[in-house]
């Protein structure tokens, strides 16, 4: 008996050993893929990569050095893709995010679809757990819906229950956290339309 439990522990042990060269193996290739540079060969490393890992992508994706996807098993992208140096998306305790065809996403700019939980004051609120806001979309439900053609400045930050129409664009450095309607021009902390594309269309003419 003193054997086999003997025996046991070493695989156990050996077992445990092996998981943490895997884990750190893992963590090493998505380093070498994030910090890659953005030459023909690095652009192609992402893709192959991310385009395994996202719940859904489309043609063209293309992801800049240094920008990261947390949960990619939970986003889902459209055609023509683009997420820029330095950028993160994370859908981490949420109901998924959806980005659709044509999406730019600048530089720095930052994509939360989950917040913390802070409705106590007698627990500290990293103790509180998170939550996210869902909003249904073609028969599904997401945290952060991105509609098609949209283009998305630098800095940006757009946190849970955000939806961007279709045709919109999003200045430098605001921040989104609810609904906007499509070919709005948004601006500011907290975001703003202060402008219609279609509308400056239609009057033009």
């Amino acid at each position: 008996i003193k054997l086999v439990h003997l025996i046991n522990n070493m695989f156990s042990y050996i077992n445990n050993i092996f998981k943490f060269i895997l884990n750190e193996i893992k963590s090493i290739i998505l380093w070498l893929v994030i910090s890659y540079p953005d030459s023909r060969f690095g652009k192609f490393l992402r893709k192959k990569y991310w385009s395994k890992k996202l719940k859904r992508n489309g043609l063209n994706l293309d992801i800049h050095m240094h920008s990261t996807i947390g949960c990619p098993e939970l986003i889902e992208v459209g055609e023509n893709f683009m997420l820029s140096v330095n950028a993160h998306i994370t859908a981490f305790g949420s109901k998924g995010i959806y980005i659709g065809d044509n999406v730019g996403i600048g530089r720095g700019s930052y994509l939360h679809a989950s917040n913390h939980i802070f409705d106590s004051i007698d627990i500290p609120i990293r103790n509180q757990g998170i939550r996210s806001k869902d909003i249904s979309f073609r028969d599904s439900y997401y945290s952060i819906i991105i509609e098609d053609d949209v283009l998305i400045g630098s800095n940006v930050v757009i946190l849970s229950g955000t939806k961007i129409g279709k045709g919109s664009i999003v200045s430098p450095g605001s921040v989104l956290s609810t609904i906007y309607p499509p070919y709005s021009i948004l601006v500011g902390n907290p975001a703003r339309v202060s402008q219609n594309r279609k509308q400056n269309f239609n009057h033009e003419k």
